[in-house]
């Protein structure tokens, strides 16, 4: 049996009971480092994988499916799966398939909520868009969207350059002093608010941390035309 277990986005007390209790109760417990070390005191005496960097990820896998085809086995994953990770999830429900191992999604808490929480807006006044994936992005869905009247809320790709590439795109487009709200580690003790313009990105060349990252482009004037 493979559980994959969303465990909320930074604070450790997000997790939802049934996530708790499913890392509890399997013998191995696998997943990216960052995730899988948040709870290590739930972690003793089980056997733990733990991916450090992109190309462990199929090997890592393959033993993680190995272990799921008889033993309970947890698979962490930050915020909920379901949100922003579509290739890795279509990889695991493939090797679960492969192999006959029965799959349970346990739902967690996403950055999301906690970004309507910071910027003040209902899910129905927002576009979400997510480049968080390592497959191909296509950054003139900020064009199609923001022509909409509404803002966006935006997870940036997984580098530190990837609120920069945001930024290009709207000066691209004209949107030169656009003032973005960029939460950096939200839900973390030191989830830090910035609010730059689209040219103090740019010319400034800032960096983010992309853990738990979520940039809001609010809705521009002239798109409301």
């Amino acid at each position: 049996m493979l559980y994959v277990v969303g465990i909320g986005p930074g604070d450790i007390q997000l997790i939802t009971v049934k996530g708790l209790e499913t890392i509890k109760k399997c013998q191995v417990i696998s997943g990216w480092e960052s995730d899988v070390d948040r709870f290590s005191s739930y972690l003793e005496g089980k056997e733990v994988i733990k991916i450090t960097k992109f190309e462990e990820l199929d090997y890592k896998l393959e033993e993680t499916f190995n272990y799921a085809k008889s033993t309970d086995t947890a698979f962490l994953h930050q915020g909920d799966i379901a949100v922003s990770a579509r290739l890795l999830l279509e990889k695991i429900k493939k090797g679960c398939e492969r192999y006959n191992i029965t799959l349970e999604l346990v739902p967690g808490v996403s950055s999301i909520i906690r970004a309507l929480h910071v910027t003040g807006k209902d899910l129905s006044e927002v576009v979400f868009l997510t480049f968080h994936g390592r497959g191909n992005k296509n950054y003139d869905d900020i064009a199609k969207f923001l022509s909409t009247g509404r803002g966006l809320l935006i997870i940036p790709d997984l580098s530190s350059e990837g609120v920069k590439n945001i930024a290009l795109k709207l000066k691209e487009i004209g949107h030169n002093d656009h003032v973005l709200m960029i939460m950096e580690k939200l839900t973390y003790p030191d989830e830090t608010i910035h609010y730059y313009t689209v040219n103090d990105v740019i010319i400034k060349d800032l960096k983010f941390n992309p853990l738990s990252t979520m940039v809001y482009v609010p809705p521009y004037p002239s798109d409301n035309q």
